[in-house]
């Protein structure tokens, strides 16, 4: 569930920051790669809306990735009443341990999160490939490659697979939709060792890379992100929309996390929510220059 105004603008930040000397560009990994096989795997199993054994499947199958790389998961298990009757909705969280006896009980500083839903259509087939297993697949990469290359920024990290983001309803309202991330928010809105930032991927690997900040993203984020993209040379990918982005990241925002949406602009895409969003409008490049950016964005935050 996404709503946002058809004008868009690019803006970008002519100020790179520093530049971070741990990523080397063009010396990595075949990350995109990696998690463009990863989208296919979300994919098999399925359309996934709430509560449907094709979800129950992705969840499973995460687990298992993460589980391979040292990371330890949770679900995290609510019910709420929604336009097609009380659902049971799960969210995924994972961190690593790094031989710490209880995870859970660590303090983070940064969330990175997507939603692992697809959307629910009585008279279409639809898988929701860049809407949002592209998303998930980076991050389980992502997740992959800290565990193996960095692991005190895993350490300091929190996966979560949010479900329900997408509006189950026919029309979008204020309650129906971001289920998963309201739920998850609502656990930090009280607490003083809440998490530093947060770092929402939505739509970041197809073909067409045009990734659109949200304009009420917080400034010092926005920053950042855009001084990843020049970094990364991916400035020509990334700018700002004019206006604000209902997504997953506004109940973090409000629960007192500051949360940038890396977003690709899905407005005047022809594809979104329909069939068309499968495997073939996904490209491993622009997976690899999305996670590139968010792995640099990430090491800026966390050698604060």
């Amino acid at each position: 569930m996404r709503v946002r105004w058809l004008l868009t603008g690019v803006s970008l930040l002519a100020a790179a920051g520093g530049v971070l000397g741990w990523w080397i560009h063009g010396r990595t990994p075949h990350l995109g790669q990696a998690a463009y096989g990863q989208t296919a795997a979300i994919l098999a199993h399925g359309p996934r809306p709430p509560g449907s054994e094709g979800l129950t499947a992705v969840r499973s199958h995460v687990k298992s990735e993460l589980a391979k790389a040292g990371w330890v998961t949770q679900g995290q298990s609510f019910e709420r009443s929604t336009p097609v009757g009380s659902l049971t909705f799960e969210n995924l969280r994972a961190r690593f341990p790094a031989g710490a006896a209880d995870p859970w009980g660590m303090h983070v500083r940064v969330i990175l999160c997507a939603h692992l839903d697809s959307k629910h259509f009585k008279d279409q087939h639809f898988l929701g490939a860049d809407d949002a297993a592209s998303a998930c697949a980076a991050i389980v990469e992502i997740a992959k490659f800290l565990a193996k290359r960095k692991p005190a920024q895993a350490q300091n990290l929190e996966l979560v697979f949010f479900d329900g983001e997408e509006s189950l309803g026919p029309d979008i309202t204020a309650m129906d939709g971001l289920y998963g991330s309201r739920h998850y928010a609502n656990q930090w809105r009280t607490r003083a060792d809440k998490p530093e930032f947060g770092i929402l991927l939505d739509m970041i690997g197809h073909e067409h890379l045009s990734i659109l900040l949200s304009s009420d993203t917080p400034a010092d984020l926005r920053e950042r992100v855009m001084a990843a993209a020049k970094a990364e040379d991916a400035q020509r990918h990334f700018g700002m929309a004019m206006g604000p982005i209902t997504d997953d990241h506004v109940p973090l925002n409000s629960a007192g996390i500051p949360t940038v949406d890396i977003i690709g602009d899905f407005g005047r895409s022809g594809w979104w929510h329909t069939p068309a969003d499968n495997q073939k409008i996904i490209s491993a490049k622009s997976l690899d220059i999305s996670i590139r950016v968010t792995l640099r964005l990430l090491a800026g935050l966390l050698e604060k």
